[in-house]
């Protein structure tokens, strides 16, 4: 079954500069644990009052600016650019070498014109998945799946998928990469993120017939008080931003 990835802490913090209270990401941290869900992607940086998890903590790099990662994480998610990927796909080897489960992260799939590198790569097998971001929110689901297939083509055996919520398609997209057979999907408590926000993690639990109320407890306590403050979701710019597929 496809496993989810809960992300709110890492592309929800865009939206507050990554400042939650040590209290509300405890409790985003336990519910991510009590829902069954597999991976918890701390942020940039791991908070200091995480130590431990039972579901596997994750930390992103940004392949331009690859730095230690604290050993508190399990996994690394390196995120790179189409004109990146040579620079990606060397940090990802460095840090499966240093004993961390990674991602390599395609933003801007669609942008991506050049699978031939990533077809000879010979190395792909470290990889837990290869993910490719909707960064922008503006696939459709054919989009969806002709990425899918390009990398499945290249020899991956498991894909992952990143949607935003732009064009009000991130669940349907999420929808198409699970039935394509994705590894895993990102999703965020209640769509936290920027431009038009992120699948809600609630929403995807319903539709894999887990339990989503830990993750409804949670919301009122904490992520509505955020929610009022920042204001995201569908708004005039976040339609702008897909409809032309361009950063928010």
């Amino acid at each position: 079954m496809t496993k989810i990835l809960d992300c709110t802490l890492r592309d929800g913090g865009h939206l507050n500069g990554w400042k939650f209270s040590d209290e509300c990401i405890s409790e985003t941290l336990r519910t991510c644990e009590n829902s069954g869900v597999e991976y918890f992607e701390a942020g940039y940086v791991m908070p200091e009052c995480i130590k431990s998890s039972k579901s596997k903590l994750v930390v992103m790099v940004d392949a331009k600016n690859v730095c230690p990662v604290d050993r508190t994480a399990d996994c690394v998610r390196v995120a790179c650019y189409p004109e990146q990927i040579c620079t990606a796909i060397k940090a990802v080897e460095y840090f499966q070498g240093e004993g961390f489960e990674v991602f390599l992260h395609l933003m801007t799939a669609d942008k991506f014109d050049d699978f031939e590198i990533l077809k000879k790569w010979k190395n792909k097998n470290i990889l837990t998945s290869i993910y490719f971001a909707d960064s922008f929110g503006s696939f459709m689901p054919e989009d969806v799946e002709n990425i899918y297939n390009k990398l499945s083509n290249c020899g991956f055996d498991n894909i992952s998928f990143h949607a935003h919520n732009n064009l009000q398609l991130a669940f349907t997209n999420t929808i198409k990469a699970i039935e394509l057979g994705a590894y895993s999907v990102d999703a965020t408590v209640f769509g936290m993120g920027r431009g038009g926000g992120n699948l809600p993690v609630e929403l995807l639990l319903r539709y894999l017939k887990k339990d989503n109320s830990f993750y409804l407890e949670l919301i009122k306590n904490y992520y509505l008080n955020l929610f009022e403050d920042f204001r995201w979701g569908y708004n005039f710019k976040s339609l702008v931003s897909g409809l032309n597929n361009i950063h928010p």
